[in-house]
């Protein structure tokens, strides 16, 4: 039987990839284009979703062959930015490889995202549905390679945390689990949110963030909620004991910021929700990452925002391939 169109393309273009484990977006732009249909596309540059061809870089595991089963993991840029430029900044390629995820970093419509707001960002006015986005790419890839689209989790930074929410919110398949950090979500999404099951949630967010605030914003989609509203309602939604245990973890680094860690357990269906509160931390993506701009207040070392999200989806899925 011959192969569909879509596992020959990968087929060709999986070899090269390998070389250097990783993939970059393609050079066409994200344009708007009636003729193709949703899921149209070269694997590992660009994917038709909606009206747009969207782009997208990948960073798969080293010695990754054409067979197996590997869990996917997407991660979110935050607003005006770009996939392959938050890949460089976060710079957790060592911690997917030794877990043996296939990583994607999808690209924003103008760097933005849908995100419930009631047409705040420029991807919401140019008609996008990113969840749609997300589902089509996930179906591109586990088709063209080794991806398994029962174990898919979806991690995102600021506007990227906001839409990981909606995404899981809102998916007719639901991820395995979701991390936000700096990401608090738009209010109108605790009203649109209805999972096709329980996950793990993980939660990083600075007490001193002057972008998208600890205390939350009066601004589209019914304002951002403070982040311990955000908490109190992944917990109760996920059903979680609502006492949960209560970590500190000091300045171990001594760049003025600390921890508390807080853990909702005893969830439907086994699932958690873990939470960080960075002390005195800004807008940014903890542990060696970086540069972040001075407009984004103080960034925490204190705490590796990448290897706790690796080991929430490894804990979600198993660590075999």
């Amino acid at each position: 039987m011959a192969l569909p169109h879509s596992a020959r393309t990968a087929l060709v273009w999986l070899p090269a990839c390998l070389a250097t484990a990783a993939c970059g977006s393609s050079t066409d732009p994200a344009s708007f284009d009636l003729h193709r249909r949703e899921g149209d596309g070269v694997v590992g540059e660009w994917v038709h979703s909606g009206l747009y061809n969207r782009t997208y870089y990948m960073h798969i595991p080293p010695g990754m062959g054409a067979t197996g089963s590997h869990p996917l993991l997407i991660v979110l840029h935050g607003a005006g930015d770009t996939g392959k430029a938050f890949h460089a900044r976060i710079a957790a390629d060592a911690l997917t490889d030794a877990a043996g995820l296939v990583v994607v970093y999808p690209d924003g419509l103008e760097g933005t995202w849908t995100v419930g707001c009631g047409g705040c960002t420029p991807a919401e006015r140019l008609g996008a549905n990113d969840v749609t986005f997300l589902r089509t790419l996930v179906h591109q890839l586990a088709t063209g390679l080794p991806v398994d689209s029962t174990r898919v989790f979806v991690a995102g930074f600021s506007q990227g945390g906001q839409l990981a929410q909606v995404y899981g919110c809102q998916s007719p398949v639901a991820p395995v689990g979701i991390a936000v950090v700096s990401g608090s979500p738009y209010q109108v999404m605790t009203s649109r949110c209805a999972p096709a099951h329980s996950f793990p949630v993980a939660i990083i967010h600075g007490d001193n963030d002057p972008v998208i605030p600890f205390t939350g914003a009066n601004s589209g989609g019914g304002g951002i909620l403070p982040v311990d509203d955000m908490v109190a309602f992944w917990s109760a939604l996920e059903g979680c004991d609502p006492t949960p245990t209560q970590e500190e973890h000091p300045d171990s680094v001594g760049d003025g910021t600390s921890y508390t860690r807080f853990l909702y357990a005893e969830c439907d269906g086994g699932a958690t929700v873990l939470y960080d509160r960075v002390n005195g931390g800004g807008h940014s993506w903890p542990g060696d990452t970086g540069p972040w701009p001075d407009f984004t207040g103080p960034h925490s070392r204190n705490l590796d925002a990448s290897a706790e999200i690796v080991a929430l989806f490894m804990a979600a899925v198993g660590s075999g391939s």
